[in-house]
């Protein structure tokens, strides 16, 4: 007698395949706030942003960006317009100014993974929509400026959004045009009009495509681009008219910066050429390999936007970075953009033998690198292995690893996570993009949690700026400075609401209080016999800053 037959409930998978939108929008979330809160504005970008957001609060106008009282026209303000509310909004909640101008960068970021996912849909389908954001955040180079104080996460946000409407803007014409618009307008007020230019430029070769024109196929379809490329333009320029009309002697320099820009130095371009592949060999990974191998696959598809358009983009920009300056990592940071939305297209795609290779070198890499962490923790806090306390204690003397059972408990959770993942995660074609995605998780959670004391404590300024706030005369009205870089100088208006003169200008040689900055291979300034040293500091684990601060003798 046959028995009865038993059904018995498959396990579902952890992960689908491709990953389900929810786990990839979670998972983008935990990854844009990691990291941004609970730190001292850090040297370099960081401090420098964070402080131009705070003159927006401090000072009054809302025109022309200042550095501790300085103009500054590096980028338009759009950025630290934003900045400055998040900064105050987090204030009032009792986080620091500092923490909430990174919220900002979280912002743009987010929109630039929104666009990327949007464009990858567009072109390639729904399954890359839930990739492409996964490869955004498995980037290796850009995770420490994505959630930085950054002016550039407005770049990718633009160039993201951008690619999204111009994929889509054939098909719906009204979603599309909203969405080159905002793209447009982040551009000229986030970047500079070099960058709308770029866009612009793209968008108007994209009715060139026979396939783009099928798609729009009506005359009110074909009308919506160039409509929403005037109302953009119109919003990006609005800040250089505004600018023209108040000061007109600055929008020439920053009209200036930006021709500039558009105009490639054909020396830079072909010198630099090979500095700029060594850069994005490891800095894309693992997008550079993927959107190769998109490229490859999808060859015969040029005169189509699912290859032209990215591909198009990723051009002018290298012509537009390696003509106007040297290899540099942030430099390369609006590269991804096009290579994520491609990446997106290659991934699913990949022959099983080089899908494998991917994933398990993820999970190598980062399970590797995770234990690194932890163990640097360990020597940190307990002293053991004594060789690598020692390695951490002379980086950065006189630091003692505080526990935090929170962080701690966090952490542990997370590696366990992985461990589960890792565990439960099948085997299939886009499983090297949520290794790489959830393993670039990792490490940030972990550096963020475990070692960010020790980060912050060689990072900040506040110490150097505390001591240098008690060596200063109540009257700080006039302090003049030589050698500051800027992000010391937003270090110092962060922390002290110091606004120093530079001594080569008229203003600054009136001071009577100098402030004083030599690095590595430098020297104290001469000075005449009138001026009397009074304080000499440094950050402990930095042995090439000094700072000084010398006072004027009486007469």
């Amino acid at each position: 007698m046959p028995l009865p037959s038993q059904s018995f409930a498959r396990r579902r998978p952890l992960i689908g395949d491709p990953p389900e939108t929810g786990f990839v929008i979670a998972l983008c979330t935990l990854f844009l706030l990691t990291g941004l809160f609970g730190r001292d504005p850090w040297k370099g970008d960081d401090a420098l942003h964070i402080a131009v957001a705070l003159g927006f609060a401090r000072e009054p106008g809302w025109l022309i960006p200042t550095l501790a009282g300085q103009i500054w026209l590096d980028t338009p303000p759009l950025f630290h317009w934003v900045a400055s509310f998040t900064g105050r909004a987090a204030a009032l909640v009792g986080a620091s100014f500092a923490d909430g101008v990174r919220l900002t960068s979280a912002l743009f970021t987010g929109l630039w993974l929104l666009g990327s996912a949007g464009a990858a849909r567009e072109l390639y389908g729904a399954p890359a929509a839930r990739i492409a954001p996964l490869i955004a955040i498995a980037s290796i180079g850009a995770v420490t400026y994505l959630h930085d104080a950054q002016a550039a996460t407005a770049l990718l946000a633009a160039l993201g959004l951008g690619m999204w409407a111009l994929a889509l803007i054939a098909r719906r014409p009204l979603h599309g045009g909203i969405v080159l618009t905002l793209a447009l307008a982040i551009s000229g007020l986030g970047t500079g009009l070099w960058l709308t230019a770029i866009l612009l430029l793209t968008a108007a070769l994209m009715p060139l495509l026979p396939v783009w024109r099928t798609v729009a196929a009506t005359p009110r379809r074909m009308l919506a681009l160039p409509l929403a490329m005037l109302a953009g333009t119109a919003l990006a320029a609005s800040w250089y008219v505004a600018l023209r009309i108040e000061r007109p002697e600055l929008a020439a320099r920053v009209w200036n910066d930006d021709v500039a820009s558009l105009l490639p130095d054909g020396a830079l371009l072909i010198g630099g050429m090979s500095s700029w592949v060594k850069v994005m060999a490891w800095y894309a990974w693992p997008a550079l390999p993927v959107a190769g191998w998109a490229l490859w696959q999808r060859r015969s598809q040029w005169r189509s936007p699912v290859l032209t358009l990215p591909l198009l983009l990723l051009l002018l920009l290298f012509v537009q970075l390696a003509g106007d300056g040297i290899a540099r990592n942030q430099r390369a940071l609006p590269l991804l953009a096009p290579l994520v939305v491609l990446g997106s297209a290659g991934l699913p795609k990949l022959r099983r033998g080089a899908a494998n290779a991917l994933d398990w070198f993820g999970v190598m890499t980062f399970s590797l690198l995770g234990v690194i962490i932890w163990l640097g923790w360990v020597a940190m806090y307990t002293g053991w292995p004594p060789r690598l306390a020692k390695t951490f204690s002379r980086l950065e003397p006189g630091f003692s690893m505080p526990f935090y059972f929170m962080a701690v408990a966090l952490a542990v959770i997370m590696s366990l996570a992985w461990m589960w993942l890792l565990w439960r995660s099948p085997r299939t074609p886009t499983r090297g993009a949520v290794s790489w995605g959830c393993g670039m998780v990792l490490i940030w959670f972990l550096v963020s949690s475990l070692w960010l004391p020790w980060i912050d404590y060689g990072r900040s300024y506040r110490d150097v700026a505390k001591q240098l706030a008690d060596h200063l005369p109540e009257d700080r009205t006039c302090v003049a400075y030589t050698g500051l870089q800027e992000s010391q100088r937003a270090a110092f208006y962060y922390f002290t609401g110091l606004k120093p003169l530079a001594y080569a200008g008229e203003s600054g040689r009136r001071c009577t209080v100098l402030i004083a900055h030599y690095g590595r291979g430098g020297r104290k300034p001469a000075l005449d016999a009138g001026w009397t040293l009074k304080w000499e500091g440094r950050r402990p684990g930095d042995r090439h800053e000094h700072f000084l601060m010398y006072m004027k003798n009486p007469t």
